[in-house]
C-alpha cells in the first residue's frame, strides 16, 4: 500500500468483500484480514470453485499476485494457522524461536532458557523434576553472598557448560523445548473476543516475542483455573546498526517487527501490549516523531490494542529468547526490517 501498512489490511478487506461479497456469502472463498483463499474435498469442486474467483477477478478488474496465488495444495498456512488434513494447527513459522534454540554455551544463556520454561511450569507434570539436571548445572555455579547484578551476571557469562554437559542434559533440553511447542502449553488461538497479549522484549543481539491468551481450564477436581497460554513466538537477531539503536529504540523496533509476524492472527482483536521499557508507552502517545519513528508506530496502533503495561525485566517471558545469541557472532540476514 502507498502509505504503508496500517491501512493495508482494512483496505484489502474494503476491496475484496465489495467486489467479490457474493462469492464470499455462498460459501465460494474465504476472506481473513489480509488473506483470502478456498478449499474444496475434490478437484472437480476446487477447479470450479476456482473458475468463478477468476472470472469474478477479470471481471472486476482485479488484479492476482504470481507469487503469493497458489493452487492445488494440500496443506497451507491460512490466517495464521497451518491447514491440511490432519486438521488446524498453528504455523510452524511462529515456533522458530524455540526450535531454533541452540544448547546454551554458558549458565547465564541456559538461566534465560530455563526462565521461560519456568514461566510456564503449571502447565507440565513433575516440571521440577524434568528440568533438574540443568537446574543442578546452574546450582554448581560459584556465587558469593551479596554478589551485586553486574558481578553476578559476569559470573553467570564466564562459567562455561561444555565441560559439564553430559548426554542427559541435552534430552532434558530438547524435551522442554519440545514441551513448549505442543499441547497442553501451546495452544492455537481463540477468536472469542480473548484478549491476545504481546509480550516483547529486546537487547542489541536480538529482538523478540511471546504471543499468549488466558484460557478457562477445568482442572481434574473441577476447578476452574484461568492460565497464561502460548501461541507463538517471534525472534530476529539485530544487524550491526540496529545494535547501537538506543535501548527504547530497540524496545520500540522489538514491538513493531513481533507486531509484523503476528498480525495474521491478531489484527482487529483485542491485544494488551506487555514491555519492561515503560518509556515505550510514551513514544506510543508522542506526537512529535521522526518520519521513521511515526511510520514504526503506525504500524503498531493500527492494531486493536487496548493497554500497554509495564512489567519487570525479571518476570519477562520474552527476556530469554531475546538473549539466546547475546555475545554470539553475527550471521548472514541479521536485522529486521520494520
Amino acid at each position: 500500500m502507498p502509505f504503508g501498512i496500517m491501512g493495508g489490511p482494512s483496505e484489502f478487506k474494503f476491496v475484496v468483500g465489495q467486489q467479490m461479497h457474493d462469492l464470499i456469502a455462498d460459501g465460494t472463498c474465504e476472506n481473513f484480514v489480509d488473506n483470502g483463499g478456498l478449499a474444496v474435498d475434490s478437484f472437480e469442486e476446487g477447479m470450479m470453485k476456482l473458475q468463478q474467483i477468476l472470472d469474478c477477478v477479470c471481471r472486476e478488474k482485479l488484479s492476482l499476485s504470481p507469487s503469493k496465488f497458489q493452487v492445488f495444495m494440500m496443506e497451507a498456512v491460512f490466517a495464521g494457522a497451518h491447514v491440511g488434513p490432519g486438521g488446524v494447527s498453528l504455523d510452524s513459522g511462529k515456533l522458530t524461536a524455540i526450535v531454533d534454540w541452540k544448547i546454551p554455551e554458558d549458565a547465564s544463556h541456559l538461566e534465560g532458557f530455563l526462565g521461560l520454561t519456568a514461566y510456564f511450569r503449571d502447565l507440565v507434570k513433575s516440571y521440577a523434576a524434568l528440568e533438574k539436571p540443568l537446574q543442578d548445572l546452574l546450582c554448581a555455579v560459584d556465587m558469593p553472598n551479596g554478589t551485586k547484578k553486574l558481578a553476578y551476571q559476569c559470573i553467570m557469562r564466564a562459567y562455561k557448560l561444555q565441560p559439564h554437559w553430559k548426554e542427559e542434559h541435552t534430552v532434558t533440553f530438547i524435551s522442554l523445548k519440545a514441551r513448549l511447542v505442543s499441547e497442553p502449553i501451546l495452544i492455537t488461538p481463540r477468536f472469542d473476543r480473548t484478549h491476545f497479549i504481546l509480550t516483547t522484549n529486546a537487547c542489541k543481539d536480538t529482538f523478540a516475542g511471546v504471543l499468549s491468551q488466558k484460557i478457562k481450564t477445568t482442572l481434574p477436581g473441577s476447578k476452574e483455573v484461568i492460565q497464561l497460554h502460548p501461541i507463538g513466538f517471534t525472534f530476529k537477531r539485530t544487524s550491526p546498526s540496529k545494535e547501537k539503536y538506543k535501548p527504547f529504540l530497540l524496545e520500540f523496533v522489538a514491538l513493531k517487527y513481533s507486531f509484523d509476524k503476528i498480525s495474521d492472527i491478531v489484527y482487529g482483536y483485542p491485544v494488551e501490549v506487555e514491555t519492561d521499557c515503560q518509556v515505550l508507552h510514551d513514544i506510543l502517545l508522542r506526537n512529535k516523531l521522526s518520519a521513521t519513528h511515526a511510520q514504526w508506530r503506525d504500524g503498531v496502533i493500527a492494531h486493536n490494542i487496548i493497554n500497554v503495561r509495564h512489567i519487570l525485566g525479571k518476570i519477562n517471558i520474552a527476556n530469554g529468547i531475546s538473549r539466546q545469541y547475546e555475545g554470539m557472532d553475527k550471521v548472514p540476514g541479521d536485522g529486521p526490517c520494520p
